[in-house]
């Protein structure tokens, strides 16, 4: 079933280019097994023939990935009984378990806010990041900024990749699970390094004379 779906995407995209990237995008965002490692490099690889544009093919596919985040986040803001008590009806349907539930919810309570546009580019975590940010009452603009930077630079880079690697475009998702694990830690460390300057930041800031302070000494 769901490599028919699959396919049936690939080729509404060959059939009717833009329309059929935001459809397959949209979707990919909410159902978890659609695979944004195949529909974007095969995006990029229709636009290498001349017959899309490779850019209007980035931004299609990053705004409409941002809409299919959207109701999860809403879903959220209800609170987390409301998502629990979704997934119950729904999550079989979408091919989202507990597990991947809670490792949404665990990465968010981890690393914070900033994790939402980190965890757009993690397979299965992209998917449910949008639950806890909704369930924390993440700012809604600043939801959207690092929701649309975090599938900007994903679309980007799997987009370009299949408008480069030609024909050849299928070994882009096969580069991307086989490193996966790679790429979720580089990303911790990265996430770690961005909370940690942060910190430092913030003690610097507090360790600062205030300027009130120091006229006040002179005297």
């Amino acid at each position: 079933m769901i490599n028919s779906l699959v396919d049936w995407l690939v080729n509404l995209i060959n059939s009717v280019g833009y329309w059929g990237v935001g459809l397959a995008m949209f979707i990919e965002s909410f159902f978890a097994p659609i695979p944004s490692e195949i529909i974007l490099p095969f995006s990029g690889f229709v636009a290498s023939q001349g017959t899309l544009n490779i850019v209007l093919v980035i931004v299609i596919a990053t705004f409409s990935a941002y809409l299919g985040s959207l109701p999860f986040y809403l879903v959220g803001r209800w609170g987390e009984k409301s998502v629990i008590k979704f997934l119950e009806k729904y999550g079989k349907y979408l091919f989202i378990s507990k597990t991947d539930l809670d490792k949404g919810f665990t990465a968010f309570e981890k690393y914070g806010n900033g994790f939402v546009l980190l965890g757009r580019v993690i397979p299965i975590v992209r998917t449910v990041i949008s639950f806890p940010a909704g369930v924390a009452k993440m700012n809604f603009f600043v939801f959207s900024v690092y929701t649309l930077l975090g599938t900007a630079v994903w679309s980007t880079i799997l987009a370009l990749a299949g408008y480069f690697l030609g024909s050849k475009w299928e070994i882009v998702s096969e580069y991307v699970n086989k490193y996966e694990k790679i790429i979720f830690a580089i990303l911790i460390v990265v996430a770690v390094w961005y909370i940690a300057r942060g910190i430092i930041n913030i003690r610097k800031d507090f360790s600062k004379p205030k300027v009130k302070d120091s006229f006040q000494s002179s005297r």
